[in-house]
């Protein structure tokens, strides 16, 4: 072997521990100092405004003549508490993934709920975040069904990167994502700007989802099957809509109305 592929296999056993032995440490030892950081910073800004509100009491005119310096202070310690506040959403976003990833057991799953925290993560891909426009609509009122989450996330993460590329190779980059829900099933529309896949690629597509055998010649891209593949074993009714400049893949879920619980988004 080769310097290159002694490298190569090194490295797939790195990312093979990545997700379900280093990640949880990593955000275990980050949580720490984190919220150590966000407790102090509020209580700082208490601090401040505490010993602000004492100076303009007893020494007015002091505070008088320093009232702009107190205003920056005020203003900084609140912006830094801002900032941590921020960073500690996105922490959680990142968490959130990486602990969907390792549920291994079936759950209650709200649909808008779960890919809502994917659209926060995919805020992480820059040109995602930057290059493209994004219409986002959930249905704040969605059944539960029972599915597996670790499942549902991979393969919607795989589902939105495909859609994501299409647009940005476009010139509309366009991303439109939306939930609703009927009497038999929780549904997803994903939609992107880009030329129509072409029919031998859907027809490629279907036929791998209605076969017992699994064909990957020719398929356009392996991931993106296999992650129908996965949905399709949740029972899912998938389907594909074409139209000018855009592509929608349908997905929906089958739910029993036995076990609707409703949540706030």
């Amino acid at each position: 072997m080769d310097k290159g592929e002694i490298f190569r296999e090194l490295e797939k056993d790195f990312t093979a521990t990545f997700i379900e032995e280093l990640m949880p440490g990593i955000l275990h030892n980050f949580a720490n100092p984190l919220n150590g950081i966000m407790g102090r910073s509020k209580l700082s800004q208490r601090r401040i405004e505490e010993t602000i509100r004492k100076m303009e009491e007893k020494y007015p005119d002091a505070a008088a003549g320093m009232a702009e310096d107190l205003r920056r202070i005020k203003a900084d310690i609140s912006s830094v508490n801002s900032e941590t506040e921020y960073f500690f959403d996105m922490f959680k976003d990142v968490a959130g993934k990486f602990h969907a990833l390792v549920e291994k057991n079936d759950n209650r799953i709200n649909i808008s709920h779960l890919l809502a925290a994917e659209m926060r993560f995919f805020d992480f891909y820059l040109n995602f975040k930057h290059e493209i426009k994004k219409d986002i609509q959930w249905d704040k009122d969605m059944p539960e069904f029972i599915g597996n989450v670790a499942d549902l996330s991979l393969g919607f993460w795989r589902i939105i990167r495909f859609a994501m590329t299409r647009a940005l190779a476009s010139s509309l980059k366009e991303f439109h994502i939306k939930t609703d829900h009927d009497s038999k099933y929780v549904n997803v529309f994903i939609k992107s700007s880009g030329e129509a896949m072409p029919a031998a690629d859907l027809k490629n597509l279907m036929e791998n989802l209605t076969s017992d055998s699994l064909d990957m010649n020719g398929v356009v891209e392996k991931g993106f099957l296999l992650s129908l593949l996965l949905f399709d074993k949740h029972q899912a009714k998938i389907n594909f809509f074409s139209e000018e400049n855009f592509s929608t893949i349908s997905i929906g879920f089958p739910y029993r109305s036995d076990r609707i619980v409703r949540k706030e988004m």
